[in-house]
């Protein structure tokens, strides 16, 4: 049996998740050192929990994704493919076409993951949901900023950014699926009275 799981014996549950979402977290501060890499920055929650959210809105397990991008640097399709079953379980596989559901399946109104592949200063927040805006890459761009919001209608549940290396965006995009899908659908967000945790933590 490894180290990993004798120590998981002597942990709560709870605790566990912090050290899985913290390696995470983690992850994405030491990209963020690493000038050929790319960056996901810790996410914005608007709700005290995602995972109700998460649950109700795909009750297939399925769920929109809708992106936004003027000059199609990576497919939509790739990217439904590439945030698919990843992070805690129920995990989602997502689409980009409701034609593509079997005949068992649904999709719940309104509830979708938005991309912003160089998102307008002001697509954040309700903006990405209700009416998200993107911008041409300039000419001489080696990253690309984009914004990933998980919605329930007009409203933003959890929302973060994200900078792609441009001459690498759909390989750095499969392996970052992962970390964007755990940082979207936290199972726990940081108590409030907890004071050990910085505010709006997935790993608290």
């Amino acid at each position: 049996m490894s180290p990993l799981s004798n120590a998981s014996k002597q942990l709560s549950p709870r605790a566990i998740l912090r050290v899985l979402a913290g390696g995470v977290m983690g992850s994405a501060l030491l990209l963020a050192g690493c000038s050929n890499m790319t960056v996901v920055e810790y996410p914005n929650y608007h709700v005290a929990e995602v995972e109700s959210f998460k649950t109700y809105g795909a009750p297939s397990r399925i769920m929109m994704v809708e992106v936004h991008d003027r000059e199609n640097l990576v497919t939509p399709e790739t990217w439904a493919s590439a945030l698919s079953n990843h992070g805690y379980p129920p995990r989602l596989d997502f689409i980009t076409d409701a034609g593509d559901l079997a005949p068992n399946q649904t999709l719940r109104d309104g509830y979708r993951v938005v991309v912003a592949v160089s998102p307008s200063q002001t697509t954040m927040s309700e903006k990405i949901c209700t009416a998200p805006e993107t911008t041409d890459y300039p000419a001489d761009t080696t990253r690309i900023p984009v914004r990933i919001a998980f919605c329930a209608g007009d409203s933003p549940i959890s929302e973060l950014r994200a900078h792609f290396i441009k001459d690498e965006f759909e390989q750095h995009l499969i392996e970052n699926g992962d970390t964007i899908i755990y940082q979207l659908f936290p199972r726990y967000i940081r108590d409030d009275d907890d004071h050990r945790c910085g505010m709006r933590r997935a790993d608290c």
